[in-house]
This record gives structure tokens, C-alpha cells and sequence, in this order.
């Protein structure tokens, strides 16, 4: 639309995920740093908005008179600073949950709103622009449009932001020694929490499987089961607020049974529900995927929430040990492992439907159509196994979990009474 070459935009892209990627662990080092001076992490919510806000309207709205070369420097500069954003916004929003609540099961609570609202925002951002910009095309030019449609949603990022700035500004945090280490002590630190990094790995392995699924569910529900858009969109809107409305069960199991365990079930669950069901399927039929991939299997996809909340309890058992409170790093390392799982899981798909022999916007042949249901069924949920299977060795267990718990909220108490 803005006249970039593919060369100059894939470049752009590849540049903007490596930033990306190596500035969550960086800007949730800053925030540990720096929380201690500022009494917790709300600034960053508040300077991340609006810094997000203006970085979108920045980057949709280009000069026109710009050649080449330097409208892709203006489209990388843009697209590295609304990166940048929502790097500061997200990664600190995220470390919040530890110092708002002790509570484990708060926190649980906390992140299952989290992924609701973020549902919400997705299948807003989803039918949202292409409302507006069919409303705006009407009057305007196309760039024109979408600058404009960029103005609105500056806004309402703007709002929801300075919302949530707001009501966390009110909660005095709950971490009572802030972290001073530089960068590389706190990787250090983080290297020797023996329960952070099978939980990293069963995250990363669950991030791989579920990308992969959302990267070939249009392929196959399109040219596999042969729906309609509008049935594809029915099914996947079911599923969103069949994961959603799960998220409430998933909170209230975990009280009831601890994190782990609900957690370990229903991923294992999830990827055997794959495989079996996706290659058995009938084509043209709109029910079964309904009821089984949008009903049972988006219920325990909401078993993914408990993940955050275990990492927050393996935050404490660091602040446990060296006495200082690192959730800012350990965020950003999910999250950066999250991109990488990410990028991996989009590339091979494209590499594997590419290997099958895909055509796109045309029937697919037999083998092409049975390729697709096996990656999608079988291939995604051999990953969530995985997940699942590295989760049963797992040494940090909801006893150990509690105990962590019940141990650092006896030290705030003596902090507290200290000062």
C-alpha cells in the first residue's frame, strides 16, 4: 500500500522481529531496576501507552513524498519504535501480577483476565479495520483511510491504557526488596532456578504447537474441510469465547487442585483431543468442528493460563533465595522465548504446506488435503504432549509452590514491621 518493494518490507519485518525479541529481557531488566524509584511498574504502563499510541499513528501515516530507500528507512525507524512500545508497555504489565498480589490464586485470576481481555482485543482488532476502513474508503483514499483508522485506534489504545495505569497506580506493590543486579547477574540468577527453565521449556513447546495450529487453521478448515469463510469465522469466533469462558473453570479448578496438575491433564488432553479428532473431521460439515474443536477443545486450551502463574511462583522461589525480586527479566525471557517459538512455528508452516504441494485460492489435491489434517491433528498435538510430558518430571510442585508462598509472605511481614 505504501509502495515498499517486498525485499525492503521483508527486510523491515526481519529487523523489526530481532529487535523485537531482544528487548523484552532488556526493558524487563530496566523495570526491575528502576521499580524501587519509582514505587512499581506503573510508569512504564503509563509511558508505554502513550508511546504506543503515537508510534501507530506514526507508522501508518508516511509522507508521500519520500522515495524508496527513504520511506523504508521511515517504515523501519516507525515499526522499531511501536515494537519498542508495546515492549515497554507489555513486559512490566506483565511483571505486575507479583507485586500486586501475594495470593497465588490472585494471581491466577489476574492472568485469566488478562488472556480474556486480550481475546476480546483480538477479534476486535480482527473485524474492527475492515469495518472502519470499508466506512472510510467511501470518503477517502485508501491511505487516507487507514491513516484515519489508525487515529481511532490510537485512541482507543490510549483509553484502555491510561485505564489500566490508573487503577494499578492505586495498589502499593507487593515486593519489598527490588532488584539491583545488572543484566548478566540477573541471567545468572535466573541460569540457577532450577525451576524456571523445564517450565520455559514446556512453554516454548506449547507456544511452538498452538502458533502452529492458528498458523494452518484457515488452510484447513478452507481446503481440508472445504467450509466457508463465514463458517470459518462462526467456528473461530465459537472457539474464542469457548477458550474465554474456560478460563473461569481453570481458575476454580486450580484452587480446588493446585496449578499443576490441571495444567500437565489438560495440555496432554488437548494434544491427544488433536490428533485424534482434526484427520477424522467430515468434510463440508460444520458440526463436529463446532462441538469438538470449538467446544472440547477450546475448553482446555484456557488450561494455558495456569503457565503465567506457575512462572510467578517460581519468581518468588528466586526472591526466596536471593533475596530480590526479578520479575521484569523473567517475563521478558518468556516472552522472548514465546517470539522464537513464534517465528519458528510460522516459518515451518509455510515451509510444510510449500513441501506438500499447496496451491493457493484453489482445491487442493487428496494428498495435499490429508497433509494438511495430519500436520494440523497429529503434528500440533505431539508438541502439547510434549508440553504435558515435561511437566510430569516437573520437581516444583504445587506443595513446594505453597510453601514458597507461605515463606516470602512471612518475610513481608517482618519487612513491613521493620519499616
Amino acid at each position: 500500500m505504501v509502495g515498499l518493494s517486498p525485499w525492503y518490507a521483508g527486510l523491515a519485518g526481519f529487523i523489526g522481529l530481532i529487535w523485537d525479541a531482544i528487548t523484552d529481557p532488556i526493558i524487563g531488566q530496566i523495570s526491575d531496576r528502576t521499580q524501587g524509584r519509582f514505587k512499581g511498574r506503573c510508569p512504564f504502563l503509563f509511558n508505554g501507552t502513550l508511546l504506543l499510541s503515537a508510534s501507530l499513528v506514526i507508522l501508518f501515516s508516511p509522507p508521500q513524498d519520500l522515495e524508496e530507500f527513504q520511506l523504508f528507512l521511515y517504515m523501519l525507524i516507525a515499526y522499531l519504535l511501536l515494537n519498542t512500545a508495546l515492549t515497554i508497555l507489555a513486559v512490566p504489565y506483565m511483571a505486575l501480577a507479583s507485586g500486586l498480589t501475594n495470593n497465588r490464586n490472585e494471581r491466577s485470576v489476574l492472568f485469566a483476565l488478562r488472556f480474556a481481555f486480550g481475546n476480546l482485543g483480538s477479534l476486535a482488532a480482527v473485524a474492527l479495520p475492515g469495518l472502519l476502513l470499508a466506512s472510510a474508503h467511501n470518503r477517502m483514499g485508501q491511505i487516507e483511510a487507514t491513516a484515519y483508522i489508525a487515529w481511532l485506534i490510537a485512541g482507543l489504545i490510549l483509553v484502555t491504557g491510561l485505564i489500566s495505569w490508573s487503577t494499578t497506580l492505586r495498589f502499593r506493590s507487593q515486593v519489598f526488596l527490588h532488584s539491583g543486579l545488572s543484566i548478566f547477574e540477573s541471567l545468572r540468577s535466573i541460569k540457577s532456578n532450577k525451576a524456571f527453565l523445564p517450565l520455559l521449556g514446556s512453554y516454548t513447546i506449547a507456544t511452538f504447537g498452538v502458533t502452529l495450529n492458528s498458523g494452518l487453521a484457515r488452510y484447513y478448515y478452507l481446503y481440508r474441510l472445504r467450509l466457508t469463510e463465514a463458517e470459518v469465522g462462526i467456528l473461530l469466533v465459537f472457539f474464542m469465547f469457548v477458550f474465554t469462558l474456560s478460563l473461569i473453570g481453570w481458575v476454580r479448578i486450580s484452587r480446588t487442585y493446585g496449578k499443576l496438575k490441571p495444567l500437565r491433564w489438560g495440555i496432554i488432553l488437548l494434544g491427544i483431543g488433536s490428533s485424534i479428532s482434526y484427520p477424522l473431521f467430515p468434510v463440508g460439515n460444520l458440526m463436529a468442528p463446532m462441538i469438538v474443536a470449538g467446544g472440547i477443545l477450546g475448553g482446555l486450551v484456557g488450561c494455558v493460563v495456569l503457565l503465567d502463574s506457575i512462572l510467578t511462583d517460581v519468581i518468588d522461589l528466586d526472591q526466596i533465595k536471593h533475596g530480590n525480586e526479578k520479575s521484569g527479566i523473567y517475563f521478558g525471557i518468556w516472552r522472548f522465548a514465546s517470539k522464537l517459538a513464534r517465528a519458528t512455528a510460522f516459518f515451518i508452516t509455510g515451509a510444510l504446506l510449500s513441501h506438500l504441494g499447496f496451491q493457493p485460492n484453489m482445491v487442493q489435491s487428496e494428498t495435499v488435503s490429508i497433509g494438511i489434517s495430519w500436520v494440523f491433528g497429529p503434528g500440533v498435538g505431539i508438541c502439547l504432549i510434549l508440553s504435558g510430558i515435561v511437566l510430569i518430571t516437573y520437581k516444583f510442585d504445587d506443595s513446594k509452590q505453597k510453601q514458597v508462598s507461605r515463606l516470602l509472605q512471612k518475610r513481608r511481614k517482618v519487612h513491613q514491621k521493620a519499616i
